[in-house]
């Protein structure tokens, strides 16, 4: 006999099935994240499904039936159901793409329990894949410069005169933008790290150079690359726009890593953070088929081609852990006046930047709604909103700086606290661009400007650009695309003063510029600086340091290159330095005038499309400079104390103190003169210093140290007793 549901039963089953979805669709709220957001819009058709409830996952519990996934034209989708390493969020990747233009269903029912033995509620809900036409080439799509379109690409040198040059090196390359160094008072010893590229056409570079516009490393593309920099892990990473994704070198210049976005997306050139934990941060652009009729009244009933924003956070698996998009957050109608609806294509955020804030949270730049944003990095909502004077969102309120800012790039928070943020100045009323820094009340929100540097007359950089705030605080600006003016690279002192100025080509430009310590791996020297003491004039002096190879492939030294004629290198090139071996190499120091030499040795090994330099540091005096110096100044600055126990056995401290970097020189004599250690022979920074001198082999007595920095030098007893 056939079993006939009645009529009022069906009633009661669909009231039944509407309270069940009503209650799962209830229970969404008690999930700290999801992705896609529920009943949101315009996903790629490789969308995977993030769900975090934020509590530790029972992995044993984890199956991928537990949760089900209907396209409403595709049907089924079978996937995988993953935990991400941090035991909380979990990553449906479906096996098979979702169709154009359907609408998906996820559904839970039961199963899946934390680690605590508590069950996870329910959950239903939908979202709609983007009708975008997958095979359809998206001339401006992500990753793409648009901001230099419509744009002049030309500037001029000005009355800038060349103090140093890349063009003192005549081992590069003829298309090698030439570095011309236009002031040079930096205390910074670390590198420039820069990429700059031809507008004109498709030419890279990578360049990490020193502060004479003379590089130690380089590589020669054939596509532009982009944001060559540190990552706080010590990696380096580049964009390369050829292949649209990032890729991470080692201190060897071996590629070790590359990140790109997942779900579908295209990585775009603006940014990539790894972070402390291991995961990264990318964003992508989004062009999407949108009617503006329904955005904005009279708007164009046809479709055009409108550009969201992606933001992602993989972790160390390459899975998207945390997916935020413009689409559910910010309007179209968010853009700035300049961007007009009558266009085709319409780019109405343009993401630029994203920073890790203090408290783990998000902060992200959007050139084109004049906006920094902050956000919740785990639930994805908004915090605040920190609009410029164009904006259409702020929520704060500006002390000291009426003009605020406009299409900027390069949010930083600084350690203390405050933000920086390179201004481009687009729509101020004249435009200039400048660096600023501002401390942000969050809770009352107030902007205070403390800080700001531009030149005088104006420097318009109306795209790209950045600023990083550097331990000595001073600050190093990248003006990005200028207007009319070669000058890339800007150091700042907090007053103003202009201490390290690096301009670039016609039509070279360098999306950011960064100062980093660096030492490449690849081969060494050992030592890593050597100090040629009371050298007569006209006399000489030998020293030999051993060249390291730590590759597997033999390495190819092609040249020498230093500044000061007093030292010569006494090998000729080219040599092999033979896998995992060592060669020795004389240095030669003949000064031919009184006084300290300081200089820098370049050993290069380079090829038609590289090099890489390895950096020995060089100190030298002649022998009547080795009195002590009683200038008052320094004196003040520069300190030698008493050596503490004294006396002592068998160890003591040894204390002093330098303003900048030198080259430092601490030995120990006995009564008759002789040395019998060397604790400090290479460059140090300035700084406050203790050392340990261990006389565990010397006999007891009186003994005498002496502390040589740069033109200071003190000499001082201590007694060992036995």
């Amino acid at each position: 006999m056939k079993f006939t549901l009645p009529k009022y039963g069906v009633v009661l089953a669909v009231l039944i099935a509407t309270s069940l979805n009503f209650a799962q669709n209830n229970n969404l709220v008690d999930y700290q994240f999801i992705s896609p957001v529920p009943n949101s819009a315009l996903h790629l058709q490789g969308t995977s499904i993030i769900i975090r409830e934020g509590r530790q996952i029972d992995l044993r519990t984890l199956f991928s039936s537990k949760i089900t996934v209907v396209g409403s034209v595709s049907g089924d989708h079978f996937g995988k159901l993953i935990l991400s390493d941090d035991g909380k969020t979990m990553i449906f990747k479906p096996y098979e793409k979702f169709y154009p233009a359907e609408t998906v269903n996820v559904n839970y029912v039961q199963g899946i329990f934390t680690v605590n033995g508590d069950e996870l509620l329910p959950f239903n809900f939908n979202f709609r894949i983007s009708e975008r036409d997958p095979d359809k080439e998206y001339i401006r799509s992500a990753g793409e410069l648009l901001e230099y379109e419509g744009n002049p690409v030309t500037h001029s040198s000005g009355e800038m005169v060349d103090l140093y040059s890349s063009k003192l090196d005549d081992n590069l390359p003829d298309d090698f933008p030439t570095l011309t160094i236009n002031i040079s008072n930096s205390t910074e010893n670390n590198y420039l790290f820069l990429s700059p590229f031809d507008i004109t056409g498709t030419l890279g570079y990578l360049i990490i150079s020193d502060n004479y516009g003379i590089p130690i490393y380089y590589r020669r593309t054939n596509s532009h690359q982009h944001g060559f920099r540190v990552q706080p892990n010590g990696l380096l990473t580049y964009f390369d726009a050829g292949t649209r994704r990032f890729y991470a070198m080692d201190s060897s210049y071996v590629v070790v890593d590359t990140f790109k976005t997942g779900n579908g997306y295209t990585t775009d050139i603006h940014e990539l953070l790894i972070l402390p934990n291991g995961n990264s941060l990318l964003m992508s652009y989004d062009p999407q088929p949108v009617r503006l009729d329904t955005v904005i009244a009279g708007g164009n009933p046809d479709l055009i081609t409108v550009v969201g924003l992606i933001i992602q956070e993989l972790d160390i698996n390459k899975d998207v852990v945390f997916q935020w998009r413009s689409w559910d957050h910010f309007q179209i109608t968010d853009v700035t006046e300049d961007i007009h609806f009558d266009w085709q294509w319409i780019d109405y955020v343009h993401g630029n930047a994203i920073e890790l804030d203090y408290d783990g949270n998000l902060l992200i730049s959007s050139r084109n709604m004049d906006e920094i944003t902050k956000i919740n990095r785990q639930t994805g909502e908004i915090i605040w909103r920190l609009g410029g004077k164009k904006a259409r969102n702020n929520d704060f309120t500006f002390i000291n700086d009426p003009i605020t800012f406009s299409h900027q790039h390069d949010i930083r928070r600084m350690p203390n606290g405050n933000i920086t943020l390179f201004d481009n100045g687009n729509l101020h009323s004249s435009q200039f661009s400048r660096a600023v820094e501002y401390q942000l009340d969050e809770e009352n929100h107030i902007a205070n400007l403390i800080w700001n540097f531009n030149y005088e007359p104006d420097v318009y950089s109306w795209a790209m650009g950045n600023t990083q705030r550097l331990s000595n605080h001073n600050t190093i600006i990248g003006w990005g695309i200028r207007s009319e003016d070669s000058r890339a690279i800007t150091e700042v002192k907090a007053d103003g003063t202009v201490v390290f100025e690096l301009a670039l080509p016609d039509t070279m430009f360098s999306y950011r510029a960064y100062r980093f310590p660096w030492k490449t791996n690849l081969f060494v020297t050992d030592p890593d600086s050597i100090f040629f003491e009371s050298i007569p004039v006209g006399g000489s002096s030998l020293i030999t340091i051993s060249l390291i190879n730590n590759a597997a492939d033999s390495i190819n030294i092609t040249s020498f290159y230093n500044k000061d004629s007093s030292y010569t290198v006494e090998k000729t090139v080219p040599f092999n330095i033979p896998p995992f071996g060592t060669v020795p190499i004389d240095i030669k120091f003949e000064p031919f005038e009184d006084g300290y030499f300081r200089d820098f040795l370049h050993i290069r090994s380079d090829t038609e499309t590289s090099r890489v330099a390895q950096i020995l540091v060089l100190g030298g005096r002649t022998d009547s400079t080795i009195s002590n110096i009683h200038d008052e100044n320094i004196q003040l600055i520069y300190r030698l104390e008493q050596n503490y126990p004294n006396p002592f056995n068998p160890s003591t401290i040894i204390r002093f103190q330098i303003s900048k970097r030198e080259f430092v020189t601490l030995k120990v004599y006995d009564i008759l003169g002789r040395e019998v250690a060397t604790l400090i022979n290479a460059e140090k920074p300035a700084g406050n210093y203790n050392v340990e001198f261990n006389a565990n082999n010397l006999a007891s007595g009186v003994y005498v140290y002496r502390l040589q920095a740069g033109k200071f030098s003190d000499v001082k007893k201590l007694l060992l007793l036995k």
